[in-house]
């Protein structure tokens, strides 16, 4: 009897790994299949649905502290030199300098010619990946728990990926190189080959982690932004535009966009939260920080030599 029994658990456990086996198979799948790359019309309609959703939240965005997504914009309004979003920038630098925002550190991400006064920030505050941004700004190392942010400048900061907190840190190591390159805090001959390493990384992150979230849209930028057309697969860019929700923008949450919304991750966890608020927290439509990068993929993706 024991014998029996442990048979029949040997073939459930066999089964078992053989359906997980198949579903990651299939996920992996999903992710990297091969598809006709979007047309000219699907990237220029995506482009627009995503500037026609900053217009209809202009005055809500215009209040967004994070510099950083406001690099994206400015990236986008440079790359399209579409009168509307070079407009916009004009006026959200007029709110920062009239509201002190130019005065913060981190403007000079988006005008390297901003003053630095790195006494203003509570470095304790920052997270690891934000104090190397302060490092690339300031060519000043910032001290870490253990060492200092000199760290990032190995290629192994990040690695391997599934043991990072973050799950977008390749992405703010690499943005942490570009800044450094930008404002000469190292030689080339030290960056770029680190700049080469980290965009093979994010390839590789872009293959096996299927999920089409915030960390995977910043993958995106960056490939396309830094890296080479041949790292980018087009089923990427075309889950990316599936992703797009109904009303242009793009939301941070989780989703398989090849299922339908009823099923999509982030819509699970929302109904969660609403029995569970607790131990949830629900996504409740596009948010900027999704779609600013979401703008700038599309933005990126109508210049021909991409």
């Amino acid at each position: 009897m024991n014998r029996k029994w442990r048979l029949r658990m040997v073939r459930a456990m066999l089964l078992v790994v053989l359906a997980v086996a198949g579903l990651a198979g299939g996920a992996l799948w999903l992710g990297n299949r091969d598809v006709a790359p979007a047309t000219r019309a699907e990237r220029e309609q995506a482009y627009g649905r995503a500037v026609t959703w900053l217009r209809q939240h202009e005055a809500e965005i215009l209040k967004e502290p994070n510099i950083a997504l406001w690099w994206f914009v400015h990236a986008a309004a440079t790359e399209t030199a579409d009168p509307y979003l070079v407009a916009l920038m004009e006026r959200y630098r007029a709110m920062a300098a009239r509201e002190g925002v130019s005065r913060l550190l981190w403007w000079r991400m988006i005008d390297a010619q901003a003053s630095v006064s790195p006494d203003s920030v509570q470095v304790q505050a920052l997270a690891p990946y934000q104090r190397f941004f302060l490092h690339a700004l300031t060519c000043q190392p910032v001290e870490l728990s253990t060492g200092d942010t000199r760290a990032f400048l190995d290629e192994r900061a990040c690695r391997p990926a599934l043991t990072q907190n973050d799950p977008a840190c390749t992405t703010h190591q690499l943005i942490g190189v570009m800044l450094m390159a930008r404002e000469a805090c190292a030689p080339a001959a030290q960056l770029s080959p680190l700049q080469v390493n980290l965009l093979g990384d994010i390839e590789q992150q872009m293959q096996w982690d299927i999920v089409v979230k915030d960390a995977y849209l910043q993958r995106m930028v960056m490939l396309m932004w830094q890296g080479k057309p041949e790292q980018i697969k087009a089923v990427w860019l075309r889950r990316v535009l599936m992703a797009q929700q109904p009303d242009g923008g793009w939301i941070g949450g989780r989703q398989l966009p090849e299922l339908p919304r009823r099923l999509q991750p982030w819509q699970i966890r929302s109904q969660l939260a609403a029995w569970w608020p607790s131990r949830f927290q629900a996504h409740t439509g596009s948010d900027f920080h999704a779609t600013a990068q979401g703008l700038f993929i599309t933005a990126m993706a109508l210049s021909e030599h991409r």
